[in-house]
C-alpha cells in the first residue's frame, strides 16, 4: 500500500476518534475563580437552610390555588410554607412562599421513567429554588414571603417587607402554553429616604441532577453550565466538560474521567469572570434558561459530587447563580428587573424559537445546520410513522439515497484499481530501490486509467459530517427518550442487555454493525494489500469500541447505513455479471 493509500485509511480513523476528543477541546478553557469556600456564596448573609425545607402537600393543590405544606417550619420561618400552582397544557410550576421561587417544575408530556404508567418528570429545585434571591437582607429563602395569586392561574405576586427596610414585589407569570415563565422584581426601600444600595446579590438557577440511567451503560454523564458574554463578542460557552476539574480532576469528555472521587471536596464553587446575558443549567434532556433584562457581573457555578468512597468521580448535580452589582438607588426610588426564565425539554422546535442566542444550549456547533436539518426531517417523519427506530431506517435511506452518486463512482474506482493492481505491483517491484520513482509512476498509472487511490474512503469521509452530527443530535434528544424499537427500550441508550447479569451489558447492534463491516471490507473491492486489511482491521475495531455504549440509535442508524452499502455492492454485482453475459438472439 503506498502512502496515499495508508495516509487515507489513517486519516479515517483519526477522523473518527479525534472528532469526540476535539469536542471538549471546542469548548473554551474555563475563567474561573475560587469561592471563598468551596460549596458557599461570597454575598450571601444568611444561612441558607433551604435543603431543610423539602415539604410535600398534603395534596395537590389546584391551578392558582394557595394551600399550607405539611411540614412544619423550622426555626428559619415564622410560619408553614404554602405553595403556589401556576399550570398550563405542558407544565405544572410550584411556587414557595419560603424565598418566593420555584420549588418544582413537573413537565406533563415525559415520564419520569420507562413505565408507561409511571409519573411525570419532576424537577426538583427544593435544595436551591429557582429564581430565589441571595444576598439582600431579608429576602432569602430563609424567610417568609405572601404569595397572591392571580384569577387565571398563569401569574403570582409574591411579597415581603424586611426588617432591614428592604420592599420586594415580584410578578411570576407563567405562559399559557408552553415552558417560558416571565419574572419582574420591584426592589427598594420602604420607608428609607435619601440614596441608598442594593448590595452585590444574586438569582439562583435551581440545582438539576444527574438523569439516572437504567441500563448502568449510558457512556457520558450530562450535566452542564452554559453562559453568554454581554461584551466582547464571543460566542455561547459550555462549561460541562470543565466541571470535573473544579473538584480537583481532569475535565474530561467521557463521564468524569473515571477519577477517583476519595479525597475530593464533596461540593465545589467557581466563578466566570465576565459580564454575562444570560445562564443555563442542563443536564441530559431538561434545562433551564435565565436572561435577565440587565447583564449580570458574573456567574457563579456550584455543583456537588456523590458521596461513594472507592468509586469514580460523578458529579451528581449543579446549579448557579447569576451575580449582580451594587446598585444605587436614588430618592429611595425601587428597583425594577424582568427576567426570562425557560424550564423544560431541551427541544430543538421549541428552544429554537428563543432569542438572544439561547438555542446554542443544544451544542451543535459547527454543525448546526446539519443537525437542524436532521431533527426536522426526523420530526417530520416521527408526525406520519410514530416510531423513532422506523424513522431512523427511512433516515439511513434518505442519506444513503443522497450519497449513492458518489458511493457508486468509488465502487467503479475501486474495481478499476483491483484491474491494475497486477500493474501496480510490478512498478513497485522494478522501482523498488528508487520510492520517489515508484510513487511517481503508480501516481501515472492512476490518472492514465483515471482512478483515485483514496476512492474507497472518500464514502465515508463525504458522510462523516452526517454521523457526527447524529451523534451530536442523538446523545440529547429529548425525543428519544424512552422511544422503544423491537427489544430496545429506549433508543437514547445503549441496549443494556442482561445488566447485571453478565459484567458487560449485552450491545447486540455494535456487534451487528462490527459484522456488517468486515462483510463489507470482504465484498468491496480491494487492492489485497496486507496492510492496507490490518488498517481496515484496526479501524474497524475502533469503531466496535467507540459505538458500544453510544445511543442504541446513533448504532441502529450506522448498523442500517452498513447493510445497504452491502446490499448496493451486491446489485452492482449482479448487475456487472449481467451486462458481461452475451445476448442471444
Amino acid at each position: 500500500m503506498n502512502k496515499t493509500e495508508l495516509t487515507s485509511v489513517v486519516l479515517l480513523a483519526a477522523l473518527l476518534l479525534g472528532w469526540f476528543l476535539i469536542q471538549s477541546k471546542l469548548n473554551p478553557t474555563a475563567v474561573v475563580e475560587e469561592g471563598p469556600v468551596a460549596g458557599t456564596t461570597a454575598i450571601s448573609n444568611e444561612v441558607e437552610t433551604a435543603s431543610a425545607h423539602v415539604a410535600t402537600p398534603a395534596k395537590e393543590p389546584a391551578a392558582a390555588d394557595v394551600s399550607p405544606a405539611v411540614s412544619i417550619a423550622d426555626a428559619g420561618h415564622s410560619v408553614e410554607e404554602a405553595i403556589a400552582v401556576l399550570e398550563n397544557q405542558d407544565v405544572v410550576v410550584m411556587v414557595t412562599s419560603w424565598g418566593g421561587a420555584i420549588k418544582s417544575v413537573r413537565m406533563k408530556n415525559f415520564r419520569s421513567t420507562l413505565d408507561r404508567e409511571s409519573s411525570p418528570v419532576e424537577l426538583d429545585f427544593a435544595s436551591a429554588p429557582a429564581l430565589a434571591l441571595e444576598g439582600i437582607p431579608g429576602l432569602s429563602t430563609n424567610n417568609d414571603f405572601t404569595i397572591e395569586p392571580d384569577a387565571g392561574g398563569f401569574s403570582v405576586r409574591i411579597r415581603r417587607e424586611t426588617r432591614e427596610g428592604w420592599r420586594l414585589v415580584r410578578t411570576l407569570s407563567l405562559d399559557p402554553t408552553g415552558y417560558q415563565i416571565h419574572v419582574t422584581d420591584n426592589v427598594g426601600p420602604a420607608d428609607m429616604e435619601g440614596s441608598v444600595s442594593l448590595p452585590l446579590h444574586a438569582v439562583v438557577l435551581g440545582s438539576m441532577r444527574l438523569e439516572e440511567s437504567h441500563t448502568k451503560s449510558s457512556g457520558m454523564a450530562y450535566l452542564g453550565v452554559d453562559t453568554l458574554a454581554e461584551t466582547g463578542g464571543e460566542k455561547v460557552k459550555h462549561w460541562g466538560t470543565q466541571i470535573p476539574s473544579y473538584f480537583g480532576g481532569r475535565g474530561s469528555w467521557m463521564s468524569c474521567g473515571r477519577q477517583p472521587a476519595d479525597n475530593l471536596p464533596l461540593q465545589v464553587s467557581h466563578v466566570v469572570s465576565n459580564s454575562v446575558s444570560w445562564a443555563a443549567v442542563k443536564n441530559k434532556f431538561f434545562v433551564q434558561i435565565v436572561m435577565p433584562s440587565s447583564a449580570a457581573g458574573d456567574c457563579e457555578i456550584r455543583a456537588t459530587r456523590r458521596d461513594e468512597q472507592g468509586k469514580s468521580l460523578v458529579v451528581d448535580s449543579v446549579s448557579a447563580r447569576l451575580r449582580f452589582d451594587e446598585k444605587a438607588l436614588r430618592g429611595g426610588e425601587p428597583f425594577t428587573r424582568d427576567i426570562h426564565c425557560y424550564i423544560g425539554p431541551k427541544l430543538q422546535s421549541v428552544i429554537g424559537q428563543l432569542d438572544g442566542h439561547r438555542e446554542d444550549v443544544m451544542e451543535f456547533g459547527t454543525l448546526k445546520w446539519v443537525c437542524k436539518l436532521l431533527l426536522k426531517i426526523m420530526n417530520s417523519l416521527y408526525a406520519h410513522i410514530p416510531n423513532y427506530g422506523v424513522v431512523i431506517i427511512l433516515l439511513s435511506l434518505i442519506v444513503k439515497g443522497a450519497f449513492w452518486p458518489i458511493t457508486r463512482k468509488s465502487t467503479q474506482s475501486m474495481k478499476k484499481m483491483q484491474e491494475i493492481q497486477p500493474e501496480v505491483n510490478e512498478l513497485r517491484t522494478k522501482y523498488k530501490a528508487n520510492p520517489q520513482k515508484m510513487n511517481q509512476e503508480v501516481m501515472a498509472l492512476y490518472r492514465k486509467h483515471k482512478v483515485n487511490p483514496v476512492s474507497g474512503c472518500l464514502p465515508m469521509l463525504v458522510q462523516l459530517p452526517v454521523l457526527f452530527a447524529l451523534f451530536t443530535v442523538l446523545r440529547s434528544a429529548v425525543e428519544l427518550r424512552f422511544a422503544p424499537f423491537l427489544w430496545i427500550a429506549d433508543l437514547s441508550e445503549p441496549e443494556g442487555l442482561l445488566a447485571g447479569v453478565l459484567p458487560i451489558p449485552l450491545n447486540l447492534l455494535p456487534i451487528a454493525m462490527t459484522v456488517m463491516t468486515v462483510l463489507q471490507q470482504h465484498l468491496m473491492p480491494t487492492s489485497a494489500d496486507p496492510q492496507q486489511k490490518k488498517m481496515m482491521t484496526y479501524m474497524t475495531l475502533i469503531m466496535l469500541f467507540m459505538f458500544y455504549t453510544m445511543a442504541s440509535a446513533l448504532v441502529l442508524y450506522w448498523t442500517v447505513s452498513q447493510s445497504l452499502s452491502i446490499i448496493a455492492v451486491l446489485y452492482q454485482r449482479r448487475r456487472d455479471r449481467a451486462g458481461t453475459v452475451p445476448k442471444t438472439a
